[in-house]
């Protein structure tokens, strides 16, 4: 078994295996305690990496590698559902821990034994200590994207039912969670906050009036974006209640429909705006259904009123 290269520079895509310019040869060694050890030149890459494949170093590399991995844990669990939900790929391979640039550490002290390094304009990069195989994979497809990894740590397990029973409670009330792959939360107006004291660390916030509005703090990303699915719907069923009839005073001109459109907009961001328009235009019957639910009941009022006079 030919044991590939872990470094993403290697030249032969062989571990242990480089071309030496002089000789013109390729070389095989290997590594024992600190100490290099040389095992032969060769005519191609392919006879060197056999070479090394067949010696101690090589047939240990190969055990490792037909050795099934545990199973992720929880916190490991959760950090694919959260590169999934950030639309990130974490990039296996051949290492101990599964994924590249991570390196497993049984001896280092702590509960963080997993090592991420990757190799960066020729050399060695160090980028932190992991609790999971995971999380470290997850920080590093997250330095790929351009995303910023100031303060950017995998999020903690959600709470088992309260994530999974959002999902569930939006698809028995007919609603969509827009998920963002430009969120680090994965949805669209969700913010993950590490540092936030509290076990609500899930932030909502939607376009007013040309500002971002504060709509609270969730336990779970599905929480806050079930909350802003909510908010939208709310929008569409405003904005599809007639304006109240009033006359108007005498020598006055009515209320054209452009004035009457920019109140019910209520300074909400356009975009917002369009996706409650748009999920109106999709469940025109619930939501119209809810809308004049409110007209009925303020005609029989005004009914009874009629009555008195």
């Amino acid at each position: 078994m030919l044991i590939p290269a872990i470094l993403k520079n290697s030249t032969t895509g062989y571990k242990n295996v480089t071309y030496n310019r002089s000789r013109e040869k390729f070389v095989a060694q290997a590594q024992d305690d600190g100490r290099r050890v040389h095992l032969g030149y060769f005519e191609t890459a392919e006879e060197a990496a056999v070479a090394y494949a067949r010696s101690k170093y090589g047939r240990a590399d190969a055990a490792k590698q037909l050795q099934p991995r545990a199973a992720p844990t929880a916190d490991g669990l959760e950090a694919i559902r959260q590169a999934e939900r950030e639309g990130l790929t974490l990039v296996t391979s051949g290492s101990t821990s599964g994924y590249k640039g991570v390196c497993y550490r049984p001896k280092e002290r702590g509960t963080k034994k997993y090592k991420l390094e990757v190799t960066a304009e020729g050399k060695s990069l160090y980028l932190g200590w992991f609790a999971t195989a995971e999380q470290a994979a997850l920080f590093y497809a997250r330095r790929e994207a351009g995303r910023d990894t100031s303060d950017l740590t995998s999020p903690p397990p959600p709470p088992p039912t309260s994530a999974a029973e959002a999902v569930r409670q939006a698809k028995r009330e007919g609603l969509t969670l827009t998920k963002s792959s430009g969120s680090n939360s994965g949805y669209r107006g969700v913010t993950f906050k590490p540092k936030e004291r509290s076990s609500k660390k899930y932030e909502l916030r939607v376009g007013s009036g040309g500002k971002q509005n504060f709509l609270g703090l969730f336990a779970t990303a599905e929480e806050a974006a079930l909350a802003r699915a909510r908010h939208l719907r709310d929008t569409a069923v405003r904005l599809l209640e007639p304006p109240p009839q009033q006359a108007p005073p005498q020598g006055a001109a009515g209320p054209s429909e452009a004035s009457s459109y920019e109140e019910a907009e209520d300074g909400f961001d356009p975009a917002d705006i369009a996706a409650a328009v748009s999920l109106a235009a999709l469940r025109p019957a619930a939501f119209r259904e809810r809308a004049e639910g409110g007209e009925a009941a303020g005609s029989r009022s005004g009914a009874g009123g009629g009555g008195v006079g």
